[in-house]
């Protein structure tokens, strides 16, 4: 028996050697409080040291119990504008929470506690938050977490869906604050060559969210191509172009990536750069989609902006009478997709219960396509002609500007048609997505088997994003995956749970949800398919090839020379296979 457990005892030692883990509150390598406060007085902003979840106010059993704020919280607290705005919530509530170690549980801190004796866990919430105000607050922050080998996270605007903002014993640096933007019609890269002509941009600090700048951009009688989302918290300045960035707007212009004309950031090691295609060029082309916080934290990024011209708007609804009415339905919309995507429209086309909803945007009042209008009546005929088919919406709608159509059908769904886009971006909840980059010549070899895919997704939310001038953009330019070039339709899929569920409950709705993006996966299988890392899969297997195709290696071979000491892991991130689930330890 002693030999046993001396045998055991040496591999459980033995195995806790191969490990290197990030210093987490308890560790005896964690930082004493006075080196908190000599970080704290390096700072613009006081740190804060004691962080606790957004719902801890209304816990009896926690120091923070206080019924009046409870009662003010609950009110706001699923409010998107809300959750950005503070450095202890996120937009989707599982990221705040984590399976315990130790029994069928999550911990965490719902609004909703179950009598006076539950305790509030402080689960993924980062206990350490620096609010950035400037830069030096960030290189500040990083030499400190480098020094102490800290669990160093970003939280920067809006939703992400994997987590990545925060983390078990993490510092968050909380950039929501850095708001400066910058328009000009002059903008010329750092290092560009004399005579180099200027661009029309805007420059945008990481805290800017896509609907203020869309109204910013609109006074300023421009456009951008940035994210589409209720209310407009997507962050314009951070994770949505490290990610790729795909808009309505991207067939027109490009992908985020595509019109990104400079970076500045703070690398791991504390440095602050200026990346563009003159300067740091390997890091500008690392940046464009491969993915946040990989690289450093993005200080700035400068958008180039289009003209601000008139848009043609198309609503319309079809419900089918049965399931395979659907499918006939749904069969003969994926025979139209793409010339209804070639003749100039593009948009979102959400599926559930049977029902077909399209809201797609064309440039021009009428549209500049001249083969626009009709290629898309040809599509509303034929499904009017479909027995059970019941078209209640068909309206074409003319706007001024891309802001105002944003405005109208985003920002405030009443002014709206259609699909209500805010009720389907709900906030303060629990969901998993998957996510497939559909190859275009599908819709046309494989129309049936499409639309029996379509079926097993429970509610559906398809971005027709691709083609026009994301195909003709060489696929090598930047780190996003070489399969939007040849994909039109990004189809997404959700699901859901309460804060009742155990961590197998969740597992089951994670593994749904992939499994309806499975068909797909089958059918157009990387390196033609793929995955938009914004709308990540969570249990995806191969996420290096889905996210980033045959761009892996190289991006691979950038993170480990700017990031030796592995500072900025983040789960599913460049060089994080031999991290656990939480981005704590990893095997040496």
């Amino acid at each position: 028996m002693l030999f046993s457990f001396l045998v055991t005892s040496s591999l459980a030692l033995a195995a806790k050697a191969l490990q290197k883990c990030k210093c987490l509150p308890g560790d005896p390598c964690f930082p004493s409080a006075a080196k908190w406060n000599t970080l704290s007085s390096s700072l613009s902003q006081p740190l804060i040291t004691n962080q606790t979840p957004l719902g801890s106010v209304c816990y009896r059993s926690s120091s923070n119990f206080n019924a009046g704020a409870c009662s003010s919280v609950q009110k706001i607290e699923a409010g998107a504008d809300f959750r950005v705005s503070v450095p202890n919530a996120v937009q989707w509530v599982n990221w705040e929470e984590l399976p315990s170690a130790t029994n069928n549980t999550i911990l965490g801190c719902p609004f909703d506690p179950q009598g006076p004796n539950v305790t509030c866990h402080q689960g993924r919430v980062p206990s350490y938050v620096v609010n950035v105000t400037r830069i030096e607050d960030i290189v500040e922050t990083i030499k400190f977490a480098s020094a102490h080998n800290l669990h160093l996270v970003v939280k920067n605007t809006g939703h992400e869906n994997l987590g990545r903002p925060f983390g078990v014993g993490s510092v968050e640096l909380f950039t929501h604050n850095m708001q400066g933007s910058n328009f000009t019609d002059s903008f010329v890269p750092k290092g560009a060559p004399h005579g180099t002509p200027g661009a029309y941009a805007v420059t945008v600090e990481p805290g800017v969210q896509w609907g203020p700048l869309y109204e910013l951009a609109d006074a300023k009688n421009r456009t951008v191509v940035g994210g589409i989302g209720a209310g407009g918290t997507v962050g314009a300045g951070g994770g949505w172009p490290a990610g790729g960035g795909h808009s309505i707007l991207s067939p027109f212009y490009g992908l985020g990536v595509d019109n990104i004309l400079q970076f500045t950031v703070v690398l791991p090691s504390g440095s602050h750069v200026t990346t563009n295609k003159y300067e740091n060029t390997d890091l500008f082309w690392a940046l464009r989609g491969g993915g946040g916080p990989s690289f450093g934290v993005i200080t700035s990024t400068t958008y180039r902006t289009h003209p601000n011209i008139p848009y043609t708007a198309a609503f319309y609804v079809a419900t089918a009478n049965s399931s395979d009415t659907f499918l006939a339905l749904a069969e003969l919309f994926n025979t139209h997709h793409n010339a209804i995507a070639d003749s100039g429209w593009a948009g979102f086309w959400p599926f559930n219960n049977n029902t077909l909803y399209l809201t797609l945007l064309a440039q021009g009042s009428p549209p500049v396509n001249a083969s626009s209008n009709a290629t898309l009546e040809s599509f509303y005929a034929a499904s009017a002609a479909v027995p059970g088919v019941n078209v209640t919406l068909n309206l074409t709608v003319a706007y001024p500007t891309f802001f105002s159509w944003y405005h109208d059908n985003f920002l405030d769904s009443s002014l709206g048609f259609g699909y209500n886009y805010s009720v389907g971006d709900a906030t303060g909840i629990r969901i998993a997505v998957s996510s497939w980059l559909v190859p275009r010549d599908l819709f046309d070899s494989h129309p049936a088997d499409l639309a029996k895919a379509w079926q097993g997704i429970g509610n559906a939310r398809p971005f027709m994003v691709g083609g026009g001038a994301v195909a003709a953009t060489d696929p090598d330019s930047a780190a996003v995956t070489p399969a939007f070039r040849t994909m039109i339709s990004d189809i997404g899929a959700t699901g859901t749970w309460d804060e009742n569920a155990t961590p197998e409950e969740i597992q089951a709705v994670r593994q749904t949800v992939s499994d309806q993006i499975e068909p797909l996966r089958q059918l157009g299988p990387i390196p033609a398919g793929g995955q938009y890392i914004n709308e990540p899969d969570y249990i995806e297997k191969n996420w290096q090839g889905a996210y980033w195709g045959d761009h892996y290696p190289r991006l691979l071979k950038i993170k480990k020379a700017i990031d030796p000491n592995d500072l900025f892991i983040v789960y599913k991130g460049v060089n994080s296979e031999a991290w656990d689930e939480q981005v704590v330890c990893k095997t040496v």
